[in-house]
């Protein structure tokens, strides 16, 4: 999300550069050489806005490409929200044939048929502000193409459809954040039960017992549906301890040097 702002505060810049002054055809024929400096220097004064000359008045003339660039920008923050939101609504989902990894705030809780679901309105609601706005932007890319050289009578459509995609993305992410994601609590013993059961764990402990162990471990886990670390100790390729420091969830999500373990077994390999 602080990336999708970032793009979008990058596009919001290319806004500032004023053709005001061009005229006509961006040659500023009957217009006094001064009058494009002062008149964006009020502007920007009356506005509280860093407005500037456009470099090219020729350009800015005939080019709307500003435009395509803060509706797209608008877009890709909303293709983001909808993938996030998408996420939401899976994790949630259940509770006995979903994910249920996580709970989101009740906000419309059960149903006629199904007493008890929650159901994931907000995330909903994010997804369709989130279509509108591409369909925005298709409306304003199509606009942007339109002009005919120094002639861009698309131009209100333009403005309407950023504007209207400007306060339906606001006032969703603010919806987004006040009524679903501050209020979302994790399903501890769910996640737990999904960390040990899954055998993607052997993939941790291959540094420390080995490919091929970690291999036969998998096997015997699907084949008898007991968990990959209640098989590493039965097996005695490592003790309580170190599976439960090789496994820690936190060490798990990030980059780490190898433990002692894996060391000293690199070392009976080496030699």
């Amino acid at each position: 999300m602080e990336k999708g702002c970032r793009f979008l505060q990058g596009a919001a810049d290319s806004l500032r550069e004023l053709g005001l002054g061009g005229s006509a055809v961006g040659t500023g024929i009957n217009t006094h050489p001064d009058y494009r400096a002062k008149a964006v220097a009020n502007l920007a004064r009356i506005s509280g806005q860093r407005l500037v000359p456009a470099p090219d008045m020729r350009w800015a003339m005939q080019s709307n490409a500003c435009m395509a660039e803060v509706s797209g920008a608008l877009r890709a923050l909303a293709l983001e929200v909808i993938r996030i939101s998408n996420d939401l609504r899976l994790l949630s989902s259940g509770p006995n044939t979903g994910f249920a990894e996580i709970l989101l705030p009740g906000l419309q809780p059960g149903s006629s048929i199904m007493p008890g679901k929650i159901n994931p309105v907000i995330p909903e609601l994010a997804a369709m502000v989130s279509f509108q706005v591409i369909g925005n932007d298709t409306a304003v890319s199509y606009a942007v193409q339109a002009g005919q050289l120094e002639l861009n009578v698309m131009m209100p459509t333009m403005a309407y459809s950023v504007l209207q995609s400007i306060t339906i993305l606001a006032n969703m992410l603010r919806q987004l954040d006040e009524r679903c994601v501050a209020g979302i609590s994790a399903q501890k013993q769910r996640c737990e039960f999904y960390a040990q059961s899954t055998v993607s764990l052997a993939t941790a402990l291959n540094p420390y017992i080995g490919y091929a162990k970690a291999a036969e471990i998998v096997k015997e886990s699907v084949a008898t549906g007991k968990s990959i670390i209640s098989l590493a100790v039965a097996r005695k390729l490592l003790s309580d301890e170190e599976v439960a420091e090789i496994l820690d969830p936190v060490r798990m999500t990030e980059p780490q040097y190898p433990l002692d373990a894996a060391k000293e077994r690199d070392k009976r390999v080496r030699a």
